[in-house]
């Protein structure tokens, strides 16, 4: 059976057992067209759930921020204008018309500890009319180190710490504008994380949340959440909050790419074909050229609905919208998963997928896209395919650099990892400069993505790299490594006695059901 996928910047025809099962997501739901959303926008916001309106919340002399997430997500990027721009232009006219003044609007990217946006990156977002507007004075990203801009709120029952930024707690109003492709994001987490430090952010992300309950990436059941939300409530003792959220649909792909995207069934003539001939044609052409021309891919993605309110009945409606596009029926628990992973990665915009991101960004995200239990059985083998360059961005990814050559040749366990080496990496001063002045991640962040695999690191039997060209990746991050598709399909079999195969297709994104285990 061919199974069309990634492996880095290339497009492989893998070979899998006949008996394998490929899973598709569901069909691209028809989102709100641009020229829609500002309608869209303006009923939410006259009709909120659990809120009064916004010409209800605010008025001459309210002080009000504007909050939004990095380019992390949606990604691939969406094509211009933005969706942000689009609702963020619709929300400042709004605000103007009942009363606020430009000069008491704040506007901030709430990117915790990733890398600052840089001022291109944030013109693409917004639009140059709202940078033109309000940048550099009135809008900014946020920093979690800048000891003049955080506020400590105390802790929760447990002890969490509190903190957020001054523009939060010193707002009337604080307004997040968020596009939600996967339930990890959203609701709670948009404030009480987005605008957190490492010491409110390291209580949950920690490798104790997720040792013994694999939900990571939606909020039910999951420990990482509820920490969050004991934050999150907490927060809103000292300001009010209201979130917009734009429940996004899958149309990753513009027009002449969505075959990559569809089961065999539903493919035009035409896309049979190219379909065909696409691994054949894209190999001979240079790893730069491929990269060049996956990276000038603009999605297409839109709106299924806008909500608008408090945090909890908005974030339910949200929820509830991205089902449908998201979920898929596994009939049962499956021995092995072969995976191709993509030079894609919500941490590596602007830059190469790093070795330490193709284990995390597979055990920590995808291994979590599921609703009731994983699709893979314990015990089970996971295969990813991709060439593993040992490749770090000089700037964005300093953290990650110095966590591959100071950590993992001594551990790959989380738990060594928080005890011996977190502190170490979160307080280093020149780590808080890069990530303060260079549009660096923060130190911390390569433990947290690796903390996210910490289930799955003890689930599984075993993981194992096709693609680079000797075992050295493999042996730094923990893993296995396999010269063939073949060879690691036979190692998988040896491991879990069993040869029923899964494989995902990803983008655009879905999170598997097994049927029988609601």
């Amino acid at each position: 059976m061919k199974y069309l996928t990634y492996s880095g910047n290339a497009l492989v025809a893998a070979e899998l057992p006949d008996s394998s099962t490929v899973y598709y997501p569901p069909a691209v739901i028809r989102g709100l067209s641009r020229e829609e959303i500002p309608r869209q926008l303006t009923e939410a916001l006259e009709n909120p759930l659990g809120m009064e309106p916004l010409s209800q919340l605010v008025r001459v002399g309210s002080k009000v921020t504007i909050a939004f997430d990095d380019n992390c997500q949606p990604f691939p990027p969406m094509r211009r204008p933005d969706i942000r721009q689009v609702m963020i232009e619709r929300l400042l006219e709004l605000l103007y018309s009942y009363g606020v003044r430009k000069r008491d609007v704040t506007l901030r990217c709430a990117v915790a500890l990733h890398r600052k946006m840089q001022v291109h990156e944030l013109e693409h977002m917004l639009g140059p009319r709202i940078m033109a507007e309000f940048h550099p004075e009135q809008l900014a990203n946020f920093d979690a180190e800048d000891p003049d801009d955080v506020v400590d709120l105390g802790a929760t029952p447990p002890g969490e710490p509190v903190h957020t930024s001054r523009a939060i707690v010193d707002s009337d109003l604080v307004i997040y504008v968020d596009t939600i492709q996967i339930p990890l994001n959203g609701g709670h987490k948009s404030v009480a994380v987005g605008f957190g430090t490492y010491d409110s952010i390291a209580p949950h992300h920690n490798p104790a949340m997720t040792e013994d309950v694999p939900h990571v990436m939606q909020p039910d059941g999951s420990c990482m959440h509820d920490s969050i939300t004991r934050i999150s409530r907490q927060l809103q003792k000292h300001c009010r909050i209201l979130v917009i959220e734009a429940a996004m649909n899958g149309a990753t792909y513009p027009a002449h790419l969505r075959h990559l995207a569809k089961p065999p069934e539903r493919l035009s003539a035409i896309e049979r074909v190219v379909r065909a001939a696409t691994p054949t044609t894209m190999k001979p052409l240079p790893e730069s050229w491929r990269a060049g021309i996956f990276r000038s891919i603009r999605s297409e993605y839109a709106p299924i609905e806008i909500n608008a309110g408090a945090i909890e009945p908005v974030h339910a409606r949200t929820l509830a919208a991205i089902r449908p596009q998201l979920e898929v029926r596994a009939p049962r628990q499956h021995d092995t998963l072969v995976f191709g992973l993509p030079d894609l990665s919500p941490y590596s915009v602007g830059a190469r997928v790093n070795p330490v991101l193709v284990v995390s960004d597979v055990l920590g995200y995808v291994f979590n896209w599921f609703w009731n239990t994983p699709f893979i059985k314990p015990g089970g083998v996971v295969i990813i395919l991709n060439p593993v360059f040992e490749v770090f961005h000089d700037l964005y990814h300093a953290a990650y650099k110095r966590f591959w050559e100071e950590v993992l040749p001594v551990t790959t366990d989380p738990f060594e990892m928080r005890d011996n080496f977190q502190e170490k990496f979160a307080r280093d001063p020149d780590l808080v400069e890069a990530y303060r002045n260079r549009f660096a991640h923060h130190g911390f962040h390569p433990f947290t993505v690796w903390y996210w695999a910490t289930y799955p690191l003890r689930y599984l039997s075993d993981t194992i790299l096709v693609g680079p060209p000797d075992d050295r990746a493999a042996k730094r991050l923990g893993v296995s490594w396999a010269p063939s598709l073949d060879r690691a399909l036979a190692m998988a079999r040896e491991k879990t006695g069993g040869d029923d195969v899964a494989a995902l297709t990803i983008p655009p994104f879905m999170y598997l059901s097994v049927d029988g285990d609601r």
